[in-house]
């Protein structure tokens, strides 16, 4: 599993959904604030931040016969854990995204996609960015607390290749809005492993931090 593909995926997601048309005007910015995970969350469960990023994209459009500019700033936050993995020794296997992308309001209106689409939406764009992720399956619906209030998450089965080996896993993914942003979460591990790394990704969510614009 590509140690930053899914990331990338996520970010391709929203750069390519072409919402951005619908605005009109001038050169608009829209700016979104970090997520991340506390220390003390990452302590409990020893997961380790891996990668932190912020992207901006600027794109050209035709909105009635003028061209806009239109800029969207995203940050992204990816954390790791070593598994072991037994034959292969211990890989960072266990992996919790957290993606940060302002929802564009316009007139009362979002325009991203983020917003509105539902955790099977945004699973099946993301695996088709993907392809490190295969055969995502949904496996059930659950909640968990996260930034002050209680989240949906989707569970999903897949497979991935982790040194060449095929290996079951399980997806966890949670979108919601927060304080004029989106917040997309993703955790993927082991299927094995359910019974602990469950009880970690549920901490990790419970540790997100954010605060909006």
């Amino acid at each position: 599993m590509s140690r930053y593909l899914l990331p990338v995926a996520v970010a391709l997601l929203f750069a390519t959904s072409g919402c951005v048309g619908l605005i009109t005007g001038e050169t608009v910015e829209f700016d979104s604030a970090p997520a991340s995970v506390s220390d003390s969350a990452l302590e409990e469960t020893g997961y380790e931040q891996a990668m932190a990023d912020e992207q901006t994209i600027e794109r050209t459009v035709t909105v009635a016969g003028q061209e806009r500019t239109i800029r969207v700033t995203n940050h992204v936050r990816q954390y790791e854990r070593g598994i072991d993995l037994g034959p292969v020794g211990e890989i960072n296997a266990g992996r919790f995204i957290v993606f940060s992308t302002p929802s564009a309001t316009v007139a009362g209106q979002s325009l991203n996609p983020a917003a509105t689409w539902s955790n099977e939406r945004l699973i099946e764009e993301i695996a088709s960015r993907n392809d490190q992720i295969n055969d995502a399956q949904f496996e059930r619906n659950r909640s968990v607390d996260a930034l002050g209030e209680s989240r949906g998450v989707a569970v999903f089965s897949g497979t991935t290749t982790i040194e060449g080996q095929d290996v079951d896993v399980l997806i966890h993914l949670t979108s919601f809005e927060h304080e004029g942003d989106v917040i997309v979460a993703v955790a993927v591990y082991p299927e094995r492993l359910d019974d602990r790394e469950g009880d970690r990704v549920d901490t990790l969510l419970g540790g997100l931090s954010h605060s909006g614009n």
